[in-house]
């Protein structure tokens, strides 16, 4: 985390991490970066030379001051670049304790400064262009629902058409908090990132140890049946008679499956905020029940000419079609359907 402080009235950022046993401090004015790296025992020592009156050991000093710098500007009594000095209460009595600061490297400034800038940049850029094209399928998607009579039960959630030009607004000119708050934010981005690499790793590994696992069981349980069909050959009819059993019953329950499925499945066209007027048509004529065309060999949506339109003089395709009827006419949902089918 990085927090801004004040030093001779101007703004910088600061940042501790606490690593194995070792506290490191990076000091910035997003131009320059001053270092310092602490030990416990280099911790200790400076404890020991601050507060010569008290007994440093005789108290849990390290989380004290663990505490004082992770909330270092609550503490401060003097600071500069170079030096920061500190002092905090606790139970018994107080503590004094100092930062000192060096001037990094222009490579320091790019491992803590630049280097996480640039890699955030480049996630935010490709989540940018990701969105902007589902933003713009989502459009595709919702106008086609709409021309094949789906109406949008909530009015309140509707959307105008997405463009980028709502993109194009004048851009304020930042001042110093500006800049600070969008180096924090873009900072924390960055180490979200980090976390969700680690994380993604880890799962990675825990998924590549259990498929070995599942691989190796399967082995096992292949070897353990076919040492048991080489022991007994009347296994091997028992077990093709089961197969066949086991066959003929998938495929009577599957066509039952299938007949129920399509059924319901015009109640999960769409999505959660449009319904189809056709559903209301269904008790009237059970036997006709519209559906969507297969797709194409390349996924592509199939589409036929609308009958209804075509007898009105219209020139309209559409996704869904009449199983019911003879030679399965091409039907659009709602008006149309109802019209032919002769429910109105």
């Amino acid at each position: 985390m990085w927090n801004s402080i004040k030093i001779n009235n101007d703004t910088y950022m600061i940042s501790i991490i606490y690593k194995n046993d070792t506290i490191k401090i990076f000091l910035t004015n997003l131009i320059e970066i001053w270092i310092e790296t602490l030990t416990k025992e280099i911790i200790l020592d400076r404890c020991r030379k601050l507060n010569p009156l008290l007994n440093v050991e005789a108290i849990d000093y390290n989380d004290i001051i663990l505490n004082i710098l992770t909330n270092m500007s609550e503490y401060i009594v003097e600071a500069s670049i170079e030096h920061i000095k500190l002092r905090a209460q606790f139970n018994g009595g107080s503590i004094k304790f100092s930062v000192n600061l060096e001037k990094g490297t222009s490579q320091d400034f790019w491992e803590i400064i630049t280097k996480p800038l640039y890699i955030s940049s480049m996630e935010i850029i490709r989540q940018h262009q990701f969105l902007l094209d589902l933003i713009k399928k989502k459009d595709e998607e919702i106008a086609e629902y709409k021309a094949e009579g789906a109406e949008l039960i909530r009015k309140n959630i509707e959307t105008k058409f997405f463009t980028e030009e709502q993109f194009k607004i004048d851009i304020p000119t930042p001042n110093i908090t500006d800049y600070t708050n969008t180096f924090q934010r873009m900072m924390n981005f960055y180490n979200e990132l980090n976390f969700y690499d680690i994380t993604v790793k880890e799962s990675t590994s825990n998924d590549h140890n259990k498929i070995q696992q599942t691989e190796i069981l399967k082995q096992n349980l292949t070897n353990s049946i076919q040492n048991d069909i080489s022991n007994d050959n009347k296994n091997v009819s028992n077990i093709e008679d089961m197969k066949r059993n086991i066959e003929t019953t998938f495929s009577e329950n599957k066509k039952k499956s299938k007949n129920i499925t399509n059924k319901k499945v015009i109640n999960k066209i769409g999505t959660a905020n449009l319904t189809y007027r056709p559903v209301k048509i269904l008790k009237k004529e059970s036997e006709h029940l519209p559906e969507m065309l297969p797709r194409r060999g390349n996924n592509k949506i199939k589409r036929k000419r609308c009958r209804q339109c075509t007898a009105s003089g219209l020139r309209k395709e559409t996704n869904y079609f009449c199983p019911g009827c003879k030679d399965n006419p091409g039907l659009c949902l709602g008006k149309c359907f109802k019209q032919y089918h002769k429910l109105i």
